[in-house]
């Protein structure tokens, strides 16, 4: 039992974890209700709202391995995506030096 309330955003959130990652519906939903409650609290129930969760979970919970990919070609693809916007942003803060 999770001690957040269970919002329509936390079930979108649980949805897009557990397509994502190798876990449980319990699971899933336990994570996308603190991820909410905390964007929540940084910010307004409408600015969490306008999150890009996709984006966010992948980060948050795959990027620093918390959570396991259902897919390694997902992974993959996602950890080159960043690796890539990595170097682009260190190519140009060094050009502006």
């Amino acid at each position: 039992m999770s001690i957040f309330p269970i919002t329509p955003l936390v079930r979108e959130v649980q949805g897009l974890i557990f397509r994502t990652f190798d876990v449980s519906e319990q699971e899933a939903q336990d994570c996308a209700a603190e991820l909410v409650s905390l964007a929540e609290g940084w910010g307004s129930p409408e600015n969490a709202a306008r999150l890009d969760w996709s984006y966010r979970i992948r980060k948050d919970l795959g990027e620093t391995k918390r959570l396991r990919w259902r897919s390694d070609e997902d992974r993959t693809k996602f950890e080159a995506l960043e690796k890539q916007k990595y170097a682009d942003w260190d190519a140009f803060i060094r050009g502006r030096r």
